[in-house]
């Protein structure tokens, strides 16, 4: 044995054995009201002959007996960290499990589990020492990586200040202005750095053996499985936010709302033949996808959400296999678990705060997979730049816009990136950039000729999209949609005759949801921030977030920065500019909410998780690094190997079938509009003719109808739900059936070639079913329709009211 590590193994044994007296010090100051129980005395016992033992082994290795080589070594390298684990995961259970029941055994156990904890660790490292050498300096080599590191770190330090000093990015606008969205918990965030941390080493100890190969095609699967199990764990009942209502009777199943309402609807207007209302969706692909659903599985919400919950598990399965191409396979779990992680997070509270997660029918997840996975496509194509690559990161471009139009400005971006990448041959990027071109039009061009034929306008997106963005080039009157008349006002030349007439107004607002995004993206990384226990309600602390932090948790995003650097350096040097590709997403989509005026909660969502995407490559950069100065060859060097670029590549029917492929399914939202024949074509004397037919008197309802507050009409009866009095939905802009009034009712939607809202006036919940065919007869008030008479196939109700005229 070599004297430094004779040195290493004297030092470790005399330390741990001033580490027990400390711990048996420890044990003895914790008061006691009856005495030295057997229990403490056994823990002394304990703590005793530890420090005897680490005395007897240092006063041998003081005389050059060493101990820690040979099958030494191999069992300490497997026992330390498991006694450090256990110990671990020990205290932190004892402390948080029940911490009412729990806590007075966590004091008396806590001294010896440090105790073991410290040991644990110190001896995997002295045994690291004594095997393979310490070499620190390898730490710090690779000068280009630091100085990478540190000059994108320099510019983090300057945006924290100007942050700081001016509060762009984190003084609310006038538009529209959120809380961040949900962050990872502190111990999630330690669960999934040890895991990914377990990767790294099985991938070091294993390295290019046939098991680590098989552990490689293993984990995307148990990533897969781990999502589904966790996030499918948690029952419906939690969705009860802004899109899903509280869940209440007749129905009492999670119906959706808001946003989430707005889309299911949209989709249920395929089934029964109005197609989108007569009008452009919004999001085309998703609304069409949910109609498919509803086609399937008919008006089963439960399955419909498990269905999209089990699409929407391959968004951590996408993300690890990013982060393996980008850097590595530990870097790729630690990201797809905080993933994971978040996600639970967001389905535990979703009764407690507004949230957009894998079980709402909202864009916002969808999106953020959709991005990860074209990240993987742009990827592919900057590293080939061959024709089939270019054709397909094209056409995969295009989709996206039918989840999110204003992905867009992620594109110039991209395309900047793309030049950079090709050297700066300009003659070389024009020509792929033209082929990108062609298979992104061939993807959205059958959308903008449907939009066409029913507005006979190029659109690629629902007018009142465009009327939103008009309503936030305004001082005042922000989100207010009826300043918008799509005849006469154009949307670009409201922004820049507003831009031109107030470009430092503009410019503030811009900056301040771009980094109020960004800033969203940092904070879903843990803060420090009162925790109080497993089974206590978590700590919503980011949703009355007022900009400003405790000078402790300054100095957590200072380091959360740092760590932020160091992955998008390490990325830069293993791929160049094609790292930063996920980065340029996130710029964009950072951009495109700063020029809409929206940022924070579900507006950061498909693009937040590049941020812990790039801390994820760090920490285990870092990781590496540490280990190599214990000899572990851990290897940050790429090697990049260019393929063929897209000149001189002949033509191919393949080529032809991608474009025909994105052009078809760009298409299918127009497609899935004949999916039903028109099923309410019924005139009002039809509907009066079948309501005769069930036993009432025509007269009656003539004289009733030619009120001109009066109507009848007949559609699907939707989302019914009861309210006592003074209850109902407190959002913003409730909907008008659901709405607080000071009177019990059901509300309804009635869903025909427009949508209705209704109201029944009534003191108990009423066999309203959903998805019934219903015919309606009622008065118009204000923004619903107070309804007198409702029949169903095989029942109806009537109101108190009957056929009274309508006031």
């Amino acid at each position: 044995m070599s004297s430094r590590a004779d040195r290493t193994e004297l030092w470790f044994f005399f330390a741990s054995a001033v580490e027990s007296i400390l711990a048996l010090v420890a044990l003895l100051s914790i008061p006691s009201e009856q005495g030295l129980s057997l229990a403490r005395l056994s823990m002394l016992g304990f703590l005793c002959l530890c420090v005897l033992v680490f005395v007897y082994f240092g006063i041998r290795a003081w005389k050059r007996r060493g101990l820690l080589s040979g099958a030494g070594q191999s069992i300490g390298l497997v026992a330390g960290p498991i006694i450090a684990l256990i110990s671990g995961a020990s205290l932190f259970i004892l402390r948080y499990w029940d911490p009412v029941r729990l806590l007075p055994i966590f004091i008396r156990l806590s001294p010896i589990l440090w105790l073991l904890l410290l040991l644990g660790i110190q001896s995997a490292i002295v045994i690291l020492i004594a095997k393979n050498g310490f070499y620190p300096e390898t730490i710090v080599d690779r000068r280009d990586i630091l100085y990478t590191t540190g000059w994108i770190f320099l510019v983090f330090l300057l945006i924290f200040l100007f942050v700081f000093l001016t509060g762009i990015g984190v003084t609310p606008d006038s538009g529209y202005w959120g809380e961040p969205g949900v962050a990872v918990l502190g111990w999630h965030a330690g669960l999934a750095v040890l895991i990914g941390f377990g990767v790294l080493l099985i991938g070091l100890r294993k390295k290019g053996s046939g098991y680590t190969n098989t552990f490689e095609l293993i984990l995307p699967v148990l990533i897969y499985f781990s999502a589904c199990a966790l996030w499918l764990s948690v029952p419906l009942d939690v969705l009860q936010n802004s899109f899903y209502s509280p869940i209440s009777p007749p129905a009492e199943i999670p119906f959706p709302y808001s946003d989430a309402g707005f889309y299911d609807y949209l989709s249920q207007s395929l089934l029964i033949g109005t197609d989108y209302l007569g009008g452009i969706p919004p999001r085309p692909l998703f609304v069409a996808f949910l109609g498919v659903l509803h086609f399937f599985m008919g008006q089963n919400y439960p399955l419909m959400i498990t269905a999209q919950t089990l699409v929407l598990s391959f968004f951590p399965v996408t993300v690890f296999f990013l982060g393996k191409k980008i850097h590595s396979s530990a870097a790729g779990v630690i990201a797809a678990a905080f993933a994971i992680l978040r996600e639970l997070v967001g389905l535990w509270i979703s009764s407690n705060t507004r949230v957009a997660n894998s079980k709402v029918l909202t864009t916002d997840f969808p999106t953020a997979l959709a991005i990860a996975v074209l990240c993987l496509v742009i990827i592919w194509w900057l590293d080939r730049t061959d024709l089939k690559s270019t054709l397909v990161a094209g056409g995969g471009f295009g989709l996206l816009l039918l989840f999110r139009t204003q992905s867009f400005f992620a594109l110039p971006v991209i395309l900047l990136l793309a030049w950079f990448v090709m050297n700066k041959r300009t003659k070389e990027w024009v020509r792929s950039t033209l082929v990108f071109g062609v298979a992104f039009v061939s993807a959205v061009a059958p959308w903008v000729i449907h939009n066409f034929q029913v507005t006979g306008k190029i659109a690629l997106d629902d007018p009142r999209q465009a009327a939103i963005i008009f309503s936030q080039y305004s001082f005042t009157g922000n989100l207010d949609l009826s300043q918008y008349d799509p005849e006469q006002d154009s949307v670009a030349r409201r922004l820049i005759q507003f831009a031109v007439e107030n470009p430092a107004y503009v410019s503030k607002f811009i900056a301040s949801h771009f980094l109020n995004t960004e800033i969203g993206g940092l904070l879903a990384l843990p803060l420090i921030k009162p925790f109080e226990g497993l089974s206590e309600p978590i700590n919503l602390y980011w949703v009355g977030w007022d900009g400003t932090l405790e000078w402790y948790n300054s100095l957590l995003l200072i380091l959360y920065l740092a760590i932020l650097a160091f992955g998008i350096a390490a990325a830069w040097i293993r791929w160049g500019w094609i790292g930063m590709v996920p980065l340029a997403f996130n710029l964009g989509y950072a951009l495109a909410n700063g020029i809409a005026r929206f940022s924070a909660w579900r507006y950061n969502l498909p693009v937040d998780w590049i941020i812990y995407f790039y801390v994820a490559i760090g920490l285990v950069e870092i990781i590496g690094r540490v280990s190599r100065a214990f000899g572990s060859g851990y290897d940050i060097f790429r090697e990049s190997t260019k393929s063929p670029s897209i000149a001189g590549v002949g033509f191919r029917w393949q080529y032809i079938a991608l474009l025909m492929l994105f052009s078809i399914i760009g298409m299918f939202p127009w497609l899935v509009k004949g999916l039903s024949e028109p099923r309410y074509t019924s005139t009002n004397d039809q509907l009066i003719e079948r309501l005769e037919a069930r036993g009432y008197r025509r007269e009656e309802l003539e004289v009733f109808l030619s009120q001109s507050e009066a109507v009848i009409m007949e559609g699907l009866l939707l989302y019914p739900r009861m309210y006592r009095k003074d209850l109902g939905i407190a959002s913003t802009n409730p909907w008008p059936a659901y709405a607080p009034r000071d009177f019990a009712r059901m509300g309804f939607l009635l869903l025909k070639d427009k949508v209705v809202n209704a109201i029944f006036v009534t003191r108990e919940p009423l066999d309203f079913s959903h998805a019934a065919d219903a015919i309606l007869v009622g008065c118009q008030v204000e923004d619903y329709v107070e309804t007198r008479l409702i029949v169903f196939t095989d029942h109806e109700f009537i109101s108190d009211a009957e056929f009274d005229p309508c006031e």
